[in-house]
């Protein structure tokens, strides 16, 4: 399977919640072959009720993964961790991550305890000593104290590159992804949906593009 069928069956993936094995996607050759797969796996062809959520998380995690950070799709698995993907500048790519799945609740990065411990006892007790010995008085030593307490926090969080435990896996990422529950699929929306993402994925305007169009043949997927 070429680049361009990679991305599309991830994006279908993506978007239904589904799992397309690679043996199946190299006999799904039309839009229409595709939907049709798309909706037997979903369930009832008349009205199918909303994906599971965790599917569907882990489909979106798995997607950002390979298409953002390289990973291969067989290697990413619901007890796969986290950094076996990350490598690098962590912060920035846990940023990444995190706006790639639709995370804004995702826990941040931990700063390392021989790093975290030292700044936020070392700091407020320094601001302290320095109060002191200028005689501050002693409602001005509980707000700075409070104050610096909070800074070594901000400081540490700032200098946070380690994965918390909470979220060292691929599933336990999955709690935190935001995903559109579609209370009911029908045939022409699940078609419809097919066609638009293959339009997008394929850079092909929509209205080329027919449930009987082939992959390769008619659109040129690699």
């Amino acid at each position: 399977m070429g680049l361009d069928g990679v991305e599309l069956v991830l994006a279908v993936e993506e978007e239904f919640g589904i799992p397309i094995d690679d043996a199946d996607a190299a006999t799904l050759v039309t839009p229409g072959m595709l939907s049709d797969y798309v909706i037997a796996r979903l369930g009832n062809v008349g009205g199918i009720k909303g994906r599971c959520l965790s599917q569907a998380g882990f489909y979106r995690i798995r997607s950002a993964l390979v298409r953002q950070f390289g990973a291969r799709r067989n290697e990413v698995r619901p007890d796969s961790p986290i950094t076996n993907f990350l490598n690098g500048k962590i912060r920035k790519q846990w940023v990444q991550l995190q706006k790639a799945i639709d995370a804004p609740h995702l826990p941040g990065l931990q700063c390392k305890k021989r790093i975290a411990y030292p700044i936020q006892i070392a700091l407020p007790c320094a601001g302290l000593a320095l109060l002191t010995l200028v005689g501050a008085p002693g409602w001005a030593l509980v707000f700075a104290l409070i104050a610096l307490w909070i800074s070594a926090v901000i400081i540490t969080n700032k200098l946070g590159d380690v994965v918390p435990k909470e979220v060292a896996t691929v599933s336990a990422l999955i709690p935190y992804v935001r995903v559109k529950n579609q209370e009911e699929w029908t045939r022409d929306y699940v078609l419809q949906r097919v066609l638009q993402i293959t339009a997008v994925q394929l850079g092909i305007p929509i209205e080329k593009i027919h449930p009987d169009s082939h992959f390769v043949k008619d659109l040129g997927v690699d």
